[in-house]
Parts: C-alpha cells; sequence; structure tokens
C-alpha cells in the first residue's frame, strides 16, 4: 500500500531527503537527469544510517566508512558488492508516495 512520504515540493533535483514511511527510514533520492527513487536508510555494511550521507547528484556516500552507491540504482560501487533495497515511489497531486510492503533492506553479514 502507497503511504505519504513528504510533498513533492521538498525535493531536488541533485539532493535527497530522509524521511519515514510505515515505521521504515528511507531516503529519497532524486540523481541528476533521473527520477526520485526510495531507497532504505540504512548502509548495509555497519547498519549506519544514511541520513548524514553525502550526495554529488550522481553517487550517495556513507559518511561513516566509506561505501558509495550509485543514485540511478542503489548498486554499491565502493565496498562490497551488495545492493540498496529500492521501494516503489510515485508522485501524484503534488504528494510523494512509496510502498514499503515486500521490501526487505539489504545488509551485508
Amino acid at each position: 500500500m502507497f503511504t505519504k512520504a513528504c510533498d513533492e515540493n521538498e525535493l531536488k533535483e541533485g539532493k535527497y531527503e530522509v524521511v519515514a514511511v510505515n515505521r521504515t527510514l528511507m531516503l529519497i533520492v532524486w540523481p541528476q537527469g533521473d527520477t526520485p527513487k526510495a531507497y532504505q536508510g540504512m548502509c548495509p555494511h555497519d547498519h549506519e544510517p544514511l541520513a548524514d550521507a553525502h550526495f554529488d547528484g550522481k553517487i550517495l556516500t556513507c559518511r561513516h566508512h566509506d561505501w558509495a552507491f550509485k543514485g540511478d540504482n542503489g548498486v554499491c560501487i565502493k565496498g562490497k558488492p551488495c545492493l540498496l533495497a529500492e521501494y516503489p515511489l510515485k508522485v501524484e497531486n503534488g504528494e510523494v508516495f512509496v510502498d514499503t510492503e515486500g521490501v526487505t533492506a539489504n545488509f551485508i553479514n
């Protein structure tokens, strides 16, 4: 079920927003030249929050251990092979909705 995450005007291309939907921490990342994506809000490496990550418009970098992820698909490009879990996202009438059902965050053990 889609649940409101934020208003569309809170998003800016090349930036990200931290939101909680259904008690799930996530990032809504808007890569330059692409569309917004909703990813898990915890780094797969050490379960550290990505709320203070660095995002240059293309690459999201965890400030805790420098793992880096592509903003357009969540693939880890610095660190062990892994992927940020992506949640379905839609924009309707100026509001951003995310569906958390059936999506589990990815973590490296």
